[in-house]
């Protein structure tokens, strides 16, 4: 006898393989945490992610300005986890691809679909750059999608987690009446966060003990940072940095923030605190709203927006000395490191000495003045000092900044010189130190990339569109070498032939160039860099 389903019936018969299969995907989606619990997104690109993950407290009130606190209490609710949290306070930009708020210490996790969770695969962690003044991980820039890609495609996988973390005021206020242990505070998220991965990479699929860090520029120097004052605990196997710093441009005592015309104290004369001991609570009772305006208008007042960097604080500090001296004891973390620097890192730095008429006779004058604008404390630089660097970058010069050298005197030099102090020598100074300590793996990018402003020469973070699935097609399998470069590292701790690892007997550079990956020798421009890496230099510059 034929049976007849009633319609409710037959729609549940019907609906039951769907049902069972949504169910099947969410529940793969869904992550336990020790912040609480977590669904996540499969995307049309192959990649499963979860986006805005709490890793600490939410540092407003009372934790503003201070360490970040681990969350104690996670929720008790099952989250969405299809939208980037909020940006941390900085000056507004199109490019943060989130709201900006105070609450704002979260991550973002992506995964290959593809690959079980039960695969416990490498995990790379992203901090991105802004010179510790902006930036997020939310910015569309930074889409992990083309790295695992490649990493599905050459059988390695590999996740990527990218890292908010408290940038400007709000994340290196530096002052004596700052407690040493909140000094910092924007270095001290990224610790935060990472010690978050180790305790719940597994539930995202990834091996808490194959994580590399990642960043360029300041990110770059924050992961510099990580390994040269390392946490107690094992958090990460591996580092890349792409155009560190070393890991500061310049890196004062807290105490001379204070000082009539230093940050801390115009700071405070511009929300209406009172110096000294009091000033600290003050600041974290001023309004979100005037600590932010204030903050944008110093911002805007300082060359190159530069208006605070990490700082060295007292015993308990998380930077408790100068990093060459950290680096010349080498004690620091001796894991592998793969880093590099381009052609002309300084050009996108030096734009407001570009196309102005200063007499021949004082242009030396004018690259003094350059230079002493980009320090937060210009007094301990000496004059014979900056007579040796003029020597260096002489006006004139047709090398300066290699086939990319404009004729614009002043515009060469001061990106010449900025591209050998800020990047440069930094790398040399601590591959130098550590090549007999650990595997190092150093790079010198000098590929032009059609599209971009000939004028500007390989410049400053250049070499991203490449790694972020950004390339012009001309540069496609160029860049799948460089992603693969990079896997290769995450994957193995070595990026594979024909990288050599760096040595003190050869110092080979890997050049990567779209038709000429060689190595070469990392003698170049070695007198330069000898000067502003001999201590003297390093002591009046304050890195």
């Amino acid at each position: 006898m034929t049976r007849i389903l009633s319609p409710l019936l037959l729609y549940i018969f019907v609906s039951l393989p769907s049902l069972f299969t949504s169910g099947a995907a969410g529940a793969s989606l869904q992550v336990h945490t020790t912040a609480g619990d977590f669904i996540g997104q499969s995307l049309p690109s192959g990649l499963d992610r979860w986006l805005g993950i709490p890793f600490a407290e939410s540092p407003v009130g009372t934790l503003r300005f201070k360490a970040p606190v681990p969350i104690s209490k996670p929720s008790h609710s099952v989250k969405n986890a299809s939208t980037f949290g909020n940006a941390c306070p900085q000056v507004p930009s199109d490019s943060l691809g989130a709201p900006m708020s105070e609450d704002c210490l979260f991550l973002n996790v992506f995964r290959p679909g593809s690959v079980p969770p039960t695969e416990k695969i490498p995990t790379l962690v992203w901090f991105y750059g802004g010179a510790f003044m902006n930036g997020a991980a939310s910015d569309p820039m930074f889409d992990p999608t083309f790295l695992i890609q490649r990493s599905l495609a050459i059988g390695k996988p590999i996740m990527f987690v990218s890292v908010n973390y408290r940038v400007n005021s709000f994340g290196f206020l530096a002052s004596r009446f700052v407690p040493p242990g909140d000094l910092n505070a924007g270095l001290q998220d990224q610790r935060a966060a990472l010690e978050f991965l180790q305790d719940n990479l597994e539930a995202f699929g990834g091996d808490p003990t194959k994580v590399t860090i990642w960043g360029q520029s300041a990110g770059a120097g924050s992961a510099e940072a990580q390994v040269l004052f390392p946490s107690s605990k094992n958090l990460f196997r591996a580092a890349i940095f792409d155009s560190s710093t070393g890991p500061f441009k310049t890196a004062p005592p807290a105490s001379r923030y204070d000082d009539p015309g230093f940050p801390y104290a115009r700071l405070l004369a511009g929300v209406g605190c009172p110096s000294g001991p009091a000033s600290f609570s003050c600041l974290q009772k001023v309004s979100f709203e005037i600590l932010h305006n204030v903050t944008v208008n110093l911002t805007s007042q300082v060359l190159n927006s530069q208006l605070w960097q990490p700082t060295v604080g007292p015993a308990g500090s998380f930077i408790s000395e100068r990093p060459s001296q950290r680096i010349a004891s080498g004690n620091f973390l001796h894991v592998p490191i793969l880093a590099g620097t381009n052609l002309n890192e300084g050009t996108t730095f030096s734009g407001s000495v570009r196309n102005i008429s200063v007499p021949a006779d004082q242009e030396d004058a004018a690259f003094d003045t350059f230079i002493r604008n980009l320090f937060i404390d210009p007094s301990t630089i000496t004059q014979d000092v900056f007579d040796t660097i003029n020597k260096f970058y002489a006006a004139n010069d047709s090398s300066l900044g290699g086939v990319f050298n404009t004729g614009d005197s002043l515009f060469d030099r001061a990106e010449a010189w900025y591209t050998d102090n800020m990047y440069l020598s930094p790398r040399r100074l601590l591959f130098h130190k550590a090549a007999p300590l650990q595997p190092l793996f150093a790079y010198f990018f000098k590929e032009q990339i059609p599209g971009q402003d000939p004028t500007l020469g390989v410049f400053h973070a250049s070499e991203l569109i490449l790694l972020f699935g950004q390339a012009p097609a001309v540069e496609q399998d160029f860049a799948n070498q460089m992603a693969d470069f990079y896997v290769n590292f995450i994957s193995d701790l070595h990026p594979g032939a024909p990288w050599p690892q760096y040595e003190l007997s050869s110092k080979s550079v890997l050049q990567l160039m779209r038709d000429n990956i060689t190595a070469i020798p990392d003698d170049f421009l070695l007198e330069k860099t000898n000067f502003l890496d001999s201590s003297r230099v390093l002591t009046e510059f304050q890195k």
